[in-house]
């Protein structure tokens, strides 16, 4: 097999390879085979998927669609406007000469705070839910696509106007849940010190798009979703393909904090109790624990984490 000669970012990227077809084919050379004979764009995921389908490439490992977007966002960053392969959409790939506008992911901002995130009138709250507490329901994509608006962070978070949008994931291994301590490193200075049993941010207006198209899907199973991936992959770094699924939102009135946040929540089931930290700093003492373990310490935690391990058996 030809090597690209492009090195991982992630832990995944460790997977084994093996091309079959002509000897000289590299993993861009399958890309640009399948972008070229589907004539649309494609994410890395759909790409391998032909692949294997088509026999062209042959995985040991269980995420091959890792390194093939290792690959592809290598090439294009390297290359630029030179590389035979752009981003038409945060996590798809087109030909370079695909009639499409080019998507330009932002790679750097100087603070959380500056970021431009997603945010509800909080007037139209009940349009989403009924109250506090945890809400198993579907997540009303329409609904929040057309009450969103975009916000810088910091101004966010001197008003009580606006509630502002974050993702917040459950991540499982059998009966255990992922806790951790937030660190005195994170922007959102009223959490730091306390223990959590979720992962999770603020969504920003650059992914919003995305994820109103893939993360709110009317399917149960959201692993392959774009950005929730992404999301979920700045924080945490699993070795086994994640199982999501939508779960509802979650509200809470007891704290200034909580009143400004409404919460996405999606449960994540892994297969292995492996994982490594993304965002090296912000989480600190992270283990799997069960509930009981859990609820023996309850006072370490912050309020979220309160009402789910009194949701959770």
């Amino acid at each position: 097999m030809k090597n690209d000669k492009t090195h991982s970012t992630t832990a995944r990227d460790s997977d084994q390879f093996e091309l079959t077809g002509e000897p000289s084919m590299t993993f861009l050379d399958v890309a640009e085979y399948y972008l070229k004979t589907e004539n649309k764009p494609l994410s890395a995921r759909e790409i391998v998927a032909l692949a294997l389908r088509d026999k062209k490439l042959i995985s040991a490992g269980k995420t091959p669609w890792q390194t093939m977007k290792s690959k592809l966002s290598t090439d294009i960053l390297s290359h630029g406007e030179k590389s035979r392969f752009k981003r038409v959409f945060q996590g798809s790939f087109a030909l370079r000469d695909f009639e499409a506008e080019e998507y330009v992911a932002t790679r750097f901002v100087k603070s959380k705070l500056d970021e431009n995130i997603a945010v509800i009138p909080r007037a139209e709250l009940s349009r989403l839910i009924p109250g506090i507490g945890f809400h198993r329901r579907p997540i009303d994509r329409t609904e929040l696509t057309r009450l969103a608006v975009p916000m810088l962070r910091r101004d966010a978070e001197e008003t009580f106007d606006v509630v502002q949008l974050v993702s917040v994931f459950i991540v499982m291994h059998k009966k255990k849940y992922l806790t951790h301590m937030r660190s005195g490193r994170l922007p959102e200075s009223r959490l730091r010190g306390e223990y959590s049993m979720m992962l999770g941010g603020h969504l920003s207006v650059d992914d919003f798009a995305q994820l109103t198209l893939d993360l709110f899907s009317n399917d149960d199973d959201l692993a392959d979703c774009t950005y929730i991936l992404r999301e979920l992959s700045e924080e945490l770094i699993v070795e086994s393909d994640p199982v999501v699924i939508s779960k509802g939102y979650i509200y809470d009135e007891s704290r200034i904090v909580s009143t400004q946040h409404l919460g996405l929540v999606y449960e994540v089931t892994i297969d292995k109790p492996t994982f490594s930290i993304g965002e090296r700093g912000f989480l600190l003492h992270p283990k799997f624990e069960t509930i009981d373990e859990i609820r023996n310490r309850r006072d370490d935690f912050e309020n979220w984490s309160w009402i789910l391990m009194d949701t959770y058996k």
